[in-house]
Parts: C-alpha cells; sequence; structure tokens
C-alpha cells in the first residue's frame, strides 16, 4: 500500500528520536586561505521501507505536522555535540544549521538556543542559523525580537540571496544577519565574466559588512567564478560531499 502523507507524518514523529534522523555535514571554505572554516549542517532521514526521504518533501511534512519542532531542536543539539567534537579536536571550526522560521514562532526554541551557547561557552560565530530567502514573519516583532536578543550574544544569521536590491534596507533593518549565501544554480550559471548584477549584489552584501558564501561549487570553473565575484566563502561537491564526518586535517 502507498504511503501517505499522514504516514509520513506518523513515521518522522516517531523517527525524531532515533537513529533514522541524522546530520551530515559539508564543509566551507575561505577563499582567502584555502582553509575550512565552517560546516553546513544537513537534516537527513533514512526511512526503514522507503530508503532516503527527499530533504525538501521531509521539511514539508514537518512543518505542516507541527514536528519542525522536535525535529529542529533535535538537530541543533546534535550540532553543538559536533562542534564540541569539533573544539575537542583543535578545530576551530562554526556550524551553520537550517531552521524553519516556524521554529522561533515558540518563545522556548530560542530560550533553549540561549541556554545552551551560553552554559557551553560558545564563541561569537561558532553557530549560525541558515535563514530561507522568504521571510513570512518580517512584520512578526516577537520573532524578530527573538533574533535580536540571540544576536546579541554572539549567535549569527545567514540569508539565502541575492534578491532585490530595494528590500536590502529593510531587511537590514529589521533581521539581523552577517551573511548572505548565493544559490549554487546562480553561482554554476553566471559564467566568465560574471555579470555586472551578480557582482553588484555581493559588492552591495559587502558594503552592509555582510559575508558572502558561494553555494554549489563542483567544478575549477565555478571555483573561480565564486572568487571572481568577490565572494568570502565557498561550499559544494568540488570541495566535499556531505558527510556525517569530516575526515580532514
Amino acid at each position: 500500500m502507498p504511503t501517505t502523507p499522514g504516514d509520513l507524518a506518523d513515521d518522522l514523529a516517531a523517527a525524531v528520536g532515533g537513529s533514522e534522523i541524522f546530520a551530515v555535514y559539508q564543509p566551507q571554505v575561505s577563499l582567502e586561505s584555502g582553509s575550512i572554516v565552517a560546516a553546513e549542517a544537513l537534516c537527513r532521514w533514512r526511512h526503514p521501507q522507503l530508503g532516503d526521504i527527499d530533504p525538501v518533501t521531509m521539511i514539508g511534512v514537518a512543518e505542516r505536522s507541527g514536528a519542525i519542532h522536535a525535529l529542529g531542536r533535535r538537530m541543533f543539539d546534535e550540532c553543538l555535540d559536533t562542534l564540541a567534537g569539533w573544539r575537542e579536536t583543535g578545530r576551530d571550526w562554526s556550524v551553520a544549521v537550517n531552521v524553519s522560521p516556524m521554529q522561533f514562532e515558540e518563545g522556548s526554541f530560542a530560550d533553549h538556543v540561549a541556554g545552551e551557547f551560553q552554559s557551553r561557552a560558545l564563541a561569537r560565530g561558532s553557530l549560525v542559523f541558515e535563514l530561507p530567502r522568504a521571510l513570512p514573519w518580517l512584520d512578526d516583532d516577537a520573532v524578530l525580537s527573538r533574533l535580536r536578543t540571540l544576536r546579541e550574544i554572539g549567535v549569527e544569521f545567514s540569508l539565502a540571496g541575492p534578491g532585490d536590491e530595494g528590500l536590502w534596507p529593510e531587511l537590514l533593518r529589521s533581521v539581523p544577519i552577517s551573511e548572505v549565501k548565493l544559490p549554487g544554480g546562480l553561482v554554476r550559471a553566471a559564467g566568465r565574466p560574471a555579470s555586472p548584477s551578480l557582482r553588484g549584489q555581493v559588492e552591495i552584501a559587502h558594503a552592509h559588512g555582510l559575508r558572502v558564501v558561494a553555494e554549489g561549487i563542483e567544478t575549477l570553473t565555478h571555483l573561480d567564478t565564486a572568487v571572481e565575484l568577490g565572494c568570502d566563502r565557498a561550499q559544494g561537491f568540488l570541495i566535499r560531499q556531505p558527510h556525517e564526518e569530516i575526515a580532514f586535517p
């Protein structure tokens, strides 16, 4: 019998506390030094009957069913444990965690993040929350206040971009972001020389003091494009495919 969305919701709720849910990590390298400086955590769900569930499907099910809150907290706690392991082995990397805006609608998540960040004495900038481009809560004062409070204690926020140049002032006034990520499709399609409009977006980000990360780097040409654009960091299959462990020196 085919699995229904309701079945997936029930399965996901049951899976959140077990080994079916796990994180893989994809390194980000500094384009100035060539060294790993961070890694993005990506949530994976290995269903016992259906195999690997597409991440977009998984997040959609989680948001519709409300499981996103338990899933988000599980991923956050796992990433902090991984971050502690990196620190113990001398790897002074940051961890980037994807979050749904829904997670910040409940004040308990922000409180949990703040408590863990401070009790573990994490360095400023060692935890980065990646926000989606669509910001339905841009006018939600309670959510934005929680983000600002976390930013004050050293948690950073990254936003998928670029976007309409006219939105920058509003975004920067409202959302305490410190980083913009260029989607892989834009970087790979940029060509050489890169379009003035895309280069302009990077310049705008830098003018506002934001770090720029190029995603989806799959070839040396893509890497050259990221360098030409003036990006600060890069990640993609050329550098490393996502894996549960990052075995780099």
